[in-house]
């Protein structure tokens, strides 16, 4: 047996058993007393019989110390248990042994020891839920031969039948309790192999939860891919194009030379903002310190600062308490559906709306832009593909509709289960 220490719960189980025991132990060796002392009689103080309640005191007195209660190793539990029981079988030996042979004429003697298969099957209980098979039937013998202890002492009122019918009743009782705690055991073992099963499967859980979590880090970073492959790289293809064309005009024509050159100064201070707003994007998320809802009033003002339009909000409350993979779907998705408002729509007025619908959770960005064909344009173009991506896995749907001159409404619903 490991030295582990035991619980400490269990050991408050077994103080509480201790303690119900005792008061048994007090009631089967006094009742006999107070009956007798009906009658006129009065019984001797008899010590024997009092000290298993003492012996059962003791030992409930040493596990209520915390110092104690810190030391009790498993093969030290075990043996407190069968202690225990020992005591148990003792208690009731003394009291209907020769010590009330003074009152028994004077009353109908019950049989004092009905409570005593209670009381071991308790120290059983806690040996098949700690301890293996081998504990359980050391338990058993034991019991066995603490039963055959008054057959080395005859009494003179039992006769050879008595004494094997009593030794049979004993042994039928110990494998009685054997297949109970064969069968506790039993019951233990499979709890146990569950938490195993149990652990395993969080472990595997753990396992997708990093990969999907990977997953989620490679398509941020497409996006960014995306972002700074339309923003930094674009910017810097045209400023070397309208450098070379400013070398080119410089000798022949100082103006328009001139002129170009401020065009090329505007595109990258125009590039230098989206890098800018690019890089921020890689750093903490606005969630984490706004929450959702000021988050999505964050990204909307910028957007719509950048892009000269009118923007207005229609937001649940309720929404800064969704689970983090929901809010950064919504939050992300917003933020694409703005940017392409801002690069292709050429809006006046843009409205970004978030509510609860029945058992899911909707987002709406509507602009009044110059819209687009949605035949002519593919999956691949204008960051649909990032947006359903992000939504898709969630469970959601994602749906683009737009015509010609009359604006765009992206929406975007999300299950409320998945929270």
């Amino acid at each position: 047996m490991a030295k582990e220490i035991i619980d400490q719960r269990v050991l408050r189980t077994l103080r509480w058993s201790i303690f119900v025991q005792i008061l048994f132990l007090l009631q089967s060796s006094f009742s006999p007393r107070f009956y007798i002392m009906e009658r006129g009689i009065r019984p001797g103080i008899d010590f024997i019989s009092i000290a298993p309640i003492l012996l059962m005191a003791l030992i409930l007195l040493l596990l209520s110390f915390k110092g104690i209660q810190s030391r009790i190793t498993k093969p030290i539990f075990f043996i407190t248990l069968n202690v225990l029981a020992l005591t148990t079988i003792f208690s009731r030996q003394i009291i209907s042994a020769d010590s009330m042979k003074g009152f028994r004429s004077l009353m109908p003697l019950p049989n004092f020891r009905w409570d005593m298969i209670f009381f071991l099957i308790i120290p059983l209980m806690f040996i098949a839920w700690q301890y293996t098979m081998r504990e359980v039937i050391f338990y058993c013998i034991l019991i066995v031969l603490a039963e055959a202890v008054p057959l080395f002492f005859p009494d003179g009122e039992r006769d050879l039948f008595f004494a094997v019918a009593n030794i049979i009743s004993d042994i039928a009782r110990s494998v009685i309790l054997a297949i109970v705690g064969w069968i506790q055991n039993q019951l233990v073992t499979l709890q146990r192999g569950q938490h195993a099963q149990l652990a395993d499967a969080n472990k595997q859980l753990r396992k997708y939860a990093l990969t999907n979590e990977k997953l989620a880090q490679t398509q941020e970073r497409n996006r960014l891919a995306r972002e700074l492959h339309d923003t930094l790289a674009h910017t810097l293809s045209s400023v070397s194009v309208q450098l070379e064309a400013t070398k080119a005009l410089f000798d022949r024509d100082p103006e328009g030379a001139k002129k170009m050159l401020g065009q090329t100064i505007a595109n990258t201070k125009n590039g230098l903002t989206e890098t800018r707003r690019t890089l921020v994007d890689l750093r903490s998320s606005e969630l984490e310190s706004y929450g959702l809802t000021q988050a999505i009033r964050n990204v909307g003002k910028s957007a719509a600062e950048r892009g000269g339009f009118k923007i207005t909000f229609h937001l649940d409350k309720g929404m800064d308490i969704l689970s983090d993979e929901i809010g950064h779907c919504i939050y992300r998705t917003t933020q694409e559906a703005l940017e392409n408002t801002l690069r292709h729509a050429i809006a006046k007025n843009v409205s970004v709306n978030l509510f609860f619908e029945e058992d899911a959770i909707k987002l709406e960005v509507i602009d009044d832009g110059q819209g687009f064909d949605t035949t002519e344009v593919t999956k691949e173009h204008l960051g649909i593909r990032g947006m359903r991506e992000r939504v898709e896995m969630l469970g959601g749907t994602i749906t683009v509709e737009s015509t010609v001159e009359h604006g765009t409404k992206v929406t975007a619903a999300l299950e409320r289960e998945n929270d």
